[in-house]
Formats: C-alpha cells, sequence, structure tokens
C-alpha cells in the first residue's frame, strides 16, 4: 500500500474507500489485488474497504458507517444512545443507523441502514475512549474537518433518542406494541387495539434518562417531539406529557398515570424542591397534605450508598412533619389499586 494511502487508512480507523485509494496513485490493478482472497484488505461494504484482516471492531464498524452514508451523514439510532453514554435504549445490534441528507442517493447496504432526513442537525464529535491517550481537550481543540482516528459524527441526543424510538420497525420485538387487532399491524404504533404498555415503559425510560442525565435538555427534547413525524410518535408524545409534569423516570411516569385515575387526588408537584426546603426534591408531593410518594426503584435506590442517603433522607420528611409512602416499581404494576387506596389514604389523613 503505498503512503498516502496508508495515511487515508491511519485517519480512518484503519479503513479506506475506493474513490480514496485511486484519488492517492493506487491503481484499480492494484486495489483488486489487495482485495482477493488471501491479500491483506477485506471488504466491509460496496467501495470500501478495511487494510487489515480479521474480524471488525465497533469502531470499524461506526467508521464504516459514516463512510458509507458519506457527506454529511452521522451515526444515529441505538448506536448513537449507546454512544451518548445512555443505558435504556435497545441493544445496538448488527445493524448501524446513519443519518443523511434527504437529497442524499446513498441506500441501506449491509449492515448500514441508511435514514434520509430533511432536518439534518448539527452532529457532534464522538470520540472513542481508546482515543484518549492524550488530554481530552488537546484533542478536542486539533479536530478539524478531516478524518480523525477513533472520532466519528453522531447525531445530537436528543435527536438519537426520537431517531430511535418513532422507528417501530428497527426496534426489539419488547419495544414494539403487540396490535390486538383482526388483520394485524405490527409495523404500527398509533392502532387503538394495541396493547403497548412494554414498549410505552421502554419509551418512558429512553426519553427521562436523557434529560436526567443532562445528555439533552428539556427544550432540545420537546423540539425533537414537536418536529418528529405523526406516524409512529404517538408513544414519544405520550411520554414527553409525563416529562413536562415532571417526572424523571417510567416508573413515575406510571404512578402519574395511577393518581390521574384517582377521582380524589389532585395531580401532586413531581420532582419539586419541598416547600420550604430546596435541597430536597420529592418524586410526588402533596403540598396540603404534607405527603410525599417516592418510587423506590432497586436500579437507583438499592446499591452503593444508596440505601443509607434514603434512610437520611426520610428521617428528614419525618422531622420536618412530612408522610413518606414508598412504593416500588414491581408493586405498582402489580397491585395498582391497592397502591392507589393507600396513597388515597394517606392524602385524606393529611388534609385532616
Amino acid at each position: 500500500m503505498s503512503v498516502p494511502a496508508l495515511a487515508v487508512a491511519r485517519s480512518q480507523d484503519g479503513l479506506i474507500t475506493r474513490p480514496q485509494a485511486l484519488a492517492v496513485g493506487m491503481t484499480k490493478d492494484a486495489i483488486r489485488h489487495a482485495i482477493r482472497p488471501g491479500g491483506h484488505w477485506q471488504r466491509v461494504l460496496p467501495g470500501i474497504y478495511a487494510t487489515f484482516n480479521g474480524l471488525l471492531a465497533p469502531v470499524h464498524r461506526r467508521r464504516a458507517a459514516v463512510l458509507h452514508g458519506g457527506a454529511g451523514a452521522a451515526v444515529s439510532g441505538s448506536w448513537a444512545c449507546e454512544m451518548s453514554g445512555l443505558e435504556y435504549g435497545p441493544p445496538a445490534g448488527d445493524e448501524i443507523d446513519v443519518l443523511v441528507p434527504w437529497e442524499s442517493a446513498r441506500r441501506t447496504k449491509g449492515f448500514v441502514r441508511v435514514c434520509r432526513t430533511t432536518r439534518p442537525p448539527e452532529p457532534r464529535r464522538w470520540i472513542d475512549d481508546d482515543r484518549i491517550g492524550v488530554p481530552l481537550q488537546v484533542l478536542v481543540d486539533g479536530l478539524g474537518d478531516s478524518p480523525e482516528p477513533g472520532v466519528v459524527p453522531v447525531v445530537p441526543p436528543a435527536r438519537a433518542v426520537l431517531e430511535t424510538v418513532v422507528r417501530s420497525a428497527c426496534l426489539p420485538a419488547g419495544w414494539r406494541p403487540v396490535c390486538a387487532s383482526a388483520d394485524g399491524c405490527p409495523s404500527c404504533w398509533d392502532h387503538p387495539g394495541h396493547h403497548h404498555d412494554n414498549a410505552l415503559r421502554h419509551t418512558r425510560a429512553l426519553m427521562c434518562e436523557v434529560v436526567q442525565r443532562r445528555r439533552a435538555t428539556l427544550t432540545a427534547l420537546r423540539a425533537e417531539v414537536a418536529a418528529a413525524p405523526r406516524r409512529g410518535s404517538a408513544l414519544a408524545r405520550l411520554a414527553m406529557q409525563d416529562i413536562e409534569a415532571g417526572c424523571r423516570s417510567a416508573p413515575e411516569c406510571e404512578l402519574r398515570d395511577l393518581v390521574r385515575t384517582s377521582r380524589l387526588l389532585p395531580e401532586p408537584h413531581w420532582n419539586q424542591p419541598l416547600p420550604g426546603h430546596r435541597g430536597i426534591r420529592p418524586d410526588a408531593c402533596w403540598d396540603h397534605a404534607r405527603l410525599v410518594v417516592e418510587v423506590d426503584s432497586r436500579s437507583f435506590h438499592g446499591f452503593g450508598d444508596a440505601p443509607a442517603r434514603t434512610e437520611e433522607r426520610r428521617a428528614r420528611y419525618a422531622a420536618l412533619g412530612w408522610r413518606v409512602l414508598p412504593v416500588s416499581p414491581a408493586r405498582l404494576r402489580a397491585e395498582p389499586a391497592a397502591v392507589l387506596r393507600e396513597i388515597e389514604a394517606a392524602y385524606l389523613a393529611g388534609r385532616s
């Protein structure tokens, strides 16, 4: 391989496109020789080659996806959620979604699923952790428009979340509603015959997480939901209503569903500072009844020093004259009527 071709491949995690190889002086015969059986190169996608043999790592698959997408392409979907540090997205499978401008002529090939959009976002530069052999700020400051190993464009987190949840046909089975209609329509989110508890729970968890972990602002997520196509976005819009109300987890959203069925309970404050005590933010709070309901998720309250902090916080509630009613997500789903009766009884006791 020529020195210029080697330099291009090094900047792209060992990958090079056919036009790039020709542009730096390689002949067609040289390319055919490199990718022949037993040669030093291997085909990754049509017109994209790895200048090595062996299995492709995630870094190579991400690079191949954006090279196939061409100018303006950025990794999207579940891969982008994972790259943004989100844990509640669907598993990043074999296929990689890449978002491209609407006028792009690129099409889905191999493991790259091309998604065209009339609203191309400003991509972020994602940097592979394995690349951080130098200080991060030095690396970021040195980035220009040229490719850098381990650095690929990715859509912003809010866009990644919406691109993930509205493309129902690309989601795992547990993320898709199950249609109970006679004709069946497994790829339609909005059919009135759907049982979508699991799908809604996943959608809420991912959308809440991107705000709760401050990967995106509420304003950014709101804008993406507003701009999403109507078809396929019903669950995202429902989850956004809960997030606007103040819910920051899927179980909190489910608690809100339950509270709204009550003829007695008004809407509580969700994740707002306790009156007069800005350092305490209960999950749900009824001021006039001095009642707090907390959703005790094991993933948040059950590990590390979280149990001790939970106990300390509840002692503070008691000292301030507030009643705390804890409820687990499992019980919220298994015994909703009993949970609602307990909340209503505590509310009435507090009001009296």
